[in-house]
């Protein structure tokens, strides 16, 4: 007899395929390692204005994309602009009935399959609509947290948060697993929403090396010479438009300026924040690079920062500078969760500490700084691919079909 297949349904409220950004490549990667021994379907809601698509994005791995319906698509527009904040996403939970052919696709997948899985909590109204099957939730941060600090301070904003509470307070404790990708989700989900510690799992983003080409140390003074940089020193800071990363961002404007021999490079939405002729002449915003212009820029740098000292420590972009071959100055909060040693794998000490650090990577001796780069290359790899990653979850999974 062959035993049929069990199989997951992910209701995801973006397209995933292609995975071109941090949260598409970990669904993307994880499901796909997962596939090997499950039947799984991704049922996403794009934005009205992208493709509706069905098919095979990996072997046992398929993406039902959904677009939303202009009527949706509208009244989420209108409800962003009456709150005068940019969570979109949280607008799901309130306007998803008005795509119901996204509710049709859901619903039809659902019906075979044997656990149902969340990825935030504004789709969980539209799971529990089409029906009762268990549900697992994959937390993307604490959304009650992060839609506080975006919300206005009047009554339709108050009113607004304690609609994205109840619902991720009912998501948390109906849900059979929950998954994070960050230790500090994991344990704020427990305290914060009062559920069971034992169904919350911590499951780090990993990385695909085979995409990520490494620089090596002498390619790099190569590129750097190529474009007449060869006698400068180059930092880079990748961030987005979130509070957390316009305050480190903050913290390297301050560095930069006790480090006028040196330029400093932020890239990503986080320059919204920043007025640059305010700033100082040493540091350059680059807010829209596409992937092949990052690429570039990642293989002349001569020093990565990673200054996070709060919020959610998914970490997926120092994992891309490891991946990268650059050498990486982080706090220990930026790295705490990976297993990242001081001075074996990187330099590491408080914000205050960098602008000493960074001036030791600068001088610090080549076989020394080659060592390093290969030592964590070396762990990057055996730790934190996305199939040793997806591998940590799949006894949990098993387990909880068997417990069904």
């Amino acid at each position: 007899m062959i035993l049929k297949r069990p199989k997951i349904t992910l209701a995801v409220p973006f397209a995933v395929f292609p995975p071109n950004n941090v949260r598409c490549r970990r669904i993307f990667h994880i499901y796909r390692h997962l596939a090997k021994d499950f039947n799984i379907e991704i049922v996403s809601l794009a934005d009205a204005g992208e493709a509706a698509f069905q098919g095979i994005i990996a072997p046992g791995l398929t993406e039902t994309r959904v677009p939303k319906s202009p009527k949706h698509q509208k009244a989420e527009m209108k409800l962003v602009q009456k709150l005068g904040a940019n969570i979109a996403d949280a607008t799901l939970m309130q306007l998803y009935t008005l795509s119901p052919k996204y509710l049709q696709a859901l619903k039809k997948s659902a019906k075979s399959a044997n656990f149902v899985l969340t990825y935030q909590p504004y789709l969980f109204p539209a799971i529990r609509e089409v029906c009762n099957k268990p549900v697992w939730y994959e937390v993307s941060g604490i959304e009650t947290e992060l839609k506080k600090q975006l919300l206005p301070e009047n009554e339709l904003g108050q009113e607004f948060w304690e609609s994205v509470y109840e619902v991720e307070a009912k998501c948390a404790k109906v849900s059979n697993l929950i998954i994070t990708s960050s230790q500090h989700d994991a344990q704020s989900i427990a305290q914060f929403q009062d559920v069971e510690s034992s169904k919350v799992i911590y499951l780090p983003n990993g990385i695909d090396t085979e995409r990520i080409e490494f620089t090596s140390y002498e390619q790099r003074l190569v590129n750097k010479e190529k474009l007449g940089l060869k006698d400068g020193f180059l930092a880079v800071f990748t961030g987005t438009g979130s509070p957390h990363n316009a305050d480190e961002a903050r913290s390297i404007l301050n560095i930069a300026s006790k480090l006028q021999n040196m330029n400093f490079l932020l890239l990503g939405d986080v320059g919204v924040f920043f007025e640059p002729r305010l700033t100082p002449p040493n540091v350059t915003f680059l807010p829209s690079a596409d992937e092949n212009t990052k690429s570039i820029i990642l293989s002349l740098a001569d020093v990565a920062l990673n200054p996070v000292k709060k919020g959610s420590d998914s970490q997926s972009i120092v994992l891309e500078y490891f991946c990268k071959g650059i050498p990486v100055v982080s706090t220990r909060f930026g790295v705490k969760s990976l297993g990242i040693k001081p001075e074996k794998h990187c330099l590491i000490g408080d914000v205050w500490q960098f602008p000493e650090l960074i001036v030791s990577c600068e001088k610090e001796d080549i076989v020394t700084k080659k060592m390093r780069l290969q030592t964590v290359k070396r762990y990057i790899k055996n730790n934190l691919e996305w199939s040793v990653i997806s591998h940590k979850i799949l006894d949990k999974f098993q387990f909880h079909l068997l417990i069904a």
